[in-house]
């Protein structure tokens, strides 16, 4: 059972010294370019190596359990790294303001264009928008993603919009 946790934890290594690796050599420009690319390095990979390196089923049950839960977690700690976000922008700020911000006085930098142009230069990117003009509209994927994200936010009793 040792071994299983430590080969868990060598293939977690070692997949994100290969993402790194890759990123530093060739990032990929979207994120409809770096899921998948994060998929087969944090999943196919492992997968394989471990494959071959668990001796017995239950072991390489184990060393994907390990290892698959350890990437997840990191998937999305990177999708809230990797691109700006608001959130991110006012703990930044919030961090260096010791004695707090007072409401009145957030001045939140690059809101605006992070909000409007990049958000809407990523999306466009990943197919889910399309802007006409001063028009923006939803492609039939960003309708699809929408209605998901409703479906999953009523099933666990969120309103349609607003924190959460």
């Amino acid at each position: 059972m040792c071994d299983a946790v430590i080969d868990g934890f060598a293939l977690f290594l070692f997949s994100l010294a290969v993402h790194v690796i890759v990123w530093r050599v060739r990032r990929p420009e979207s994120f409809r370019a770096w899921v998948p690319a994060l998929a087969v390095i944090f999943g196919v990979v492992p997968a394989a190596i471990a494959w071959f390196v668990a001796p017995t089923p239950l072991d390489f049950a184990a060393l994907l359990l390990l290892h698959g839960s350890l990437a997840v977690v990191y998937g999305i700690g990177y999708t809230l790294v990797s691109a700006f976000s608001p959130s991110v922008e006012l703990l930044k700020l919030l961090d260096r303001a010791p004695d707090g911000v007072p409401m009145a006085a957030l001045q939140l930098p690059f809101v605006a264009g992070g909000l409007t142009t990049e958000r809407i230069e990523n999306l466009a990117a990943s197919g889910f928008v399309r802007q006409t003009g001063p028009r923006l509209d939803l492609c039939p994927r960003g309708m699809w993603l929408t209605r998901l994200v409703l479906i999953y936010r009523h099933a666990i009793g969120l309103p349609d919009s607003g924190g959460g």
